[in-house]
């Protein structure tokens, strides 16, 4: 089946809005950037790694990789190039999707062909993920490819099987899906697909001597941060599905009405039903995605579209002709307008806070860049855009996902502890060990992933770190806010070991929590149950003076000016302290107090000693002290 020049007319307003969709989601993924550093590094001559000297590949996606450094070599800009293509692969997904709807409705009616292919076309989530960088559309048309080409028995399976790898790990489940699914079909041996299998792998080989050679693994070291089976990891996937269902609902239709009517479904039609029955049941095992917006379910968009339209031909199969397109263009309308209208929210949310954070990020490693000469290093759980800013700096991943000590020697999980993030693995030890120059969380102070959580188990991250902080003001969030890191003021010394409860931490998180929501009383009844579950150990002096903080917000200024003047006088590096104390002396017109208070500003964040200044004026004009 050939794409002829009326097949293209009958899909261009299709995709004039896919091209609409894509332009109004346009962004590049954070995760993205990751991929970016690694053909920076190797441009610049340092080889195909994440930090110069150590060879870890640290993404999932080798072939895209190998585009980018094509590109790059080309002297052409390969993050455009890399936008382009992937809205161009996302065209590409439209055709398949119409092409693999004829060879399995056949001929029952040429309107139903089309709706698959338009219902991809209007996907939010493949508009979402086209343009944002990574190689998800780029994977999901080989997919498809080799999915269309298995049930048209093309020799160019070899070619879709090994393009899919080359690009994505999950490339060998596609194979391996197709040899279960043949083998059920013939009940007996896949030749074919273990053929193409096979010759696909031989191709391979190179490849794998490679990634054996130049990183010593096989297997990609995100394989080694992120896998594991559990109850957790099941039940995150069972809700990775459901939120695609909620969103997509309508398609799942496409998988239960076939089963009414299997015993007439051709070899074509079971062969797409079992691919994608197969495929999200994979998608639950490994526990979704930690990306939102759907990502894992692209390569389905095409399949459950078709399947939807093989069911609504079963059930409208004894209506006449007239009734049947009148039917089915009103069952269009229906399914186009939901496909619009269930995830705008959703998608435009996300891609919107993505953008906020790439911003924020990019800001952020450029302001430390602007403050420090040095060649400093920086440990932090989200790498990409700020790793690409800081090409030459040494980046620790928090997350193992380019660490392979962090990846391959996590320390044991900690009993009790809870978290939303699906990168479970820390080894707190380790990062203490390499004493990076700065520590930064992923939402500021407030410790998030457990291997946050974890830091703050130690009293050497406890002693040796220190917050500093840059304002920045984007288009999105005029107001400006502030963004700290941890510096290292000390060096680290004796045993890196835990001895902190966990308890401390949860109740210093959500007190943290309501401070963000202005509910201070709630947020020192938090920090309370925090310092008591410390049990008599030096208490975290960050968390002494969120608590003074809330005093502060209440009008117990007595209290709060006495916490402020404590925290000092156990270390005088927490710059929060001396702004706070700075504020209280303008206020009380003591000048000398002042004076000293922003020389110490002025050491420890020179770059924000005048916006301190502004800001304290506009506080105490908005909430003057009584």
């Amino acid at each position: 089946m050939r794409i002829t020049k009326k097949t293209l007319l009958l899909l261009l307003p299709a995709i004039i809005a896919y091209s609409f969709l894509a332009y109004h989601f346009n962004f590049i993924q954070d995760d993205a950037y990751i991929s970016y550093r690694y053909a920076a590094n190797f441009l610049n001559g340092d080889g195909l790694v994440f930090n110069i000297g150590e060879r870890i590949e640290g993404f999932t996606n080798f072939a895209w990789v190998t585009l980018l450094l094509l590109f790059g070599s080309l002297s052409l800009d390969y993050i455009l190039a890399s936008q382009i293509v992937g809205f161009l692969f996302g065209l590409g997904i439209i055709f398949l999707t119409y092409l693999l709807a004829i060879e399995v409705l056949e001929k029952k009616n040429r309107l139903l062909s089309l709706l698959p292919a338009y219902l991809v076309a209007i996907n939010f989530s493949l508009a979402y993920w086209a343009p944002a960088g990574l190689e998800t559309t780029a994977f999901t048309f080989f997919v498809l490819f080799s999915l269309l080409c298995y049930l048209q028995k093309s020799k160019w399976l070899v070619f879709g099987l090994l393009m899919a790898v080359w690009i994505r790990p999950e490339g060998g489940l596609v194979a391996l899906l197709l040899l279960i699914i043949e083998s059920i079909m013939r009940r007996g041996i896949p030749k074919y697909s273990l053929t193409c299998g096979l010759t696909a792998f031989v191709l391979s080989l190179p490849f794998v001597g490679f990634k054996l050679f130049y990183y010593g693994s096989i297997f990609p070291n995100p394989f080694y941060a992120k896998t594991g089976l559990d109850i957790a990891q099941l039940s995150s996937g069972l809700e990775y599905v459901g939120r695609f269902l909620y969103h997509y609902g309508f398609v799942g239709i496409g998988l239960l009405i076939p089963l009414l009517f299997y015993k007439k479904l051709s070899s074509t039609a079971k062969t797409v039903w079992l691919f994608t029955l197969l495929y999200m049941i994979y998608i639950i095992l490994i526990g979704g995605d930690v990306l939102k917006v759907h990502r894992f379910f692209i390569p389905l968009i095409g399949t459950f579209g078709v399947l939807l339209a093989l069911s609504l031909s079963y059930l409208i199969e004894k209506v006449n002709d007239k009734n049947k397109t009148l039917i089915v263009s009103l069952v269009s309308i229906v399914l186009v307008m939901l496909t619009l209208f269930l995830p705008y929210k959703f998608v435009s949310t996300y891609n919107e806070r993505e953008k906020l954070f790439t911003e924020k990020m990019r800001l952020m490693a450029q302001h430390m860049k602007e403050t420090d000469k040095t060649n400093f290093s920086v440990a932090l759980p989200t790498i990409g855009i700020y790793g690409y800013e800081l090409i030459g700096h040494d980046i620790i991943d928090m997350l193992g996902l380019t660490d392979s000590t962090i990846a391959r020697h996590s320390e044991p999980s900690i009993q009790g502890m809870e978290t939303t993030w699906k990168e479970k693995k820390h080894n707190s030890a380790y990062i203490l060990h390499r004493e990076p120059d700065y520590i930064i969380f992923s939402t500021g102070i407030k410790p998030s992933a457990p291997a946050e959580k974890a830091l703050l188990l130690y009293p050497a991250f406890m002693e040796s770190y220190r917050t500093v902080s840059w304002y920045f003001q984007t288009f999105s969030y005029t107001e400006g806010s502030l963004k700290p890191a941890y510096k290292k003021v000390r060096p680290i010394t004796g045993e890196l070991s835990p001895i902190y409860p966990l308890e401390y931490v949860d109740y210093y998180k959500v007190g943290l929590e309501y401070v963000n929501n202005r509910d201070y009383k709630n947020a020192l009844i938090q920090f309370n149950l925090a310092f008591k579950a410390m049990n008599k150990l030096p208490p975290y002096l960050y968390l002494v003076h969120q608590k003074a903080k809330c005093h502060m917000m209440l009008q117990d200024h007595e209290r709060a000016e006495n916490l402020f003047n404590a925290i000092l006088k156990q270390d005088s590096l927490i710059y929060e302290a001396h702004w706070d104390l700075y504020t209280y002396a303008m206020l009380f017109d003591k000048p000398e107090k002042a004076e000293i208070h922003l020389k110490w500003l002025t050491k420890l964040v020179p770059w924000y000693v005048d916006r301190v200044i502004a800001n304290t004026a506009k506080l105490l004009e908005r909430n003057p002290i009584n």
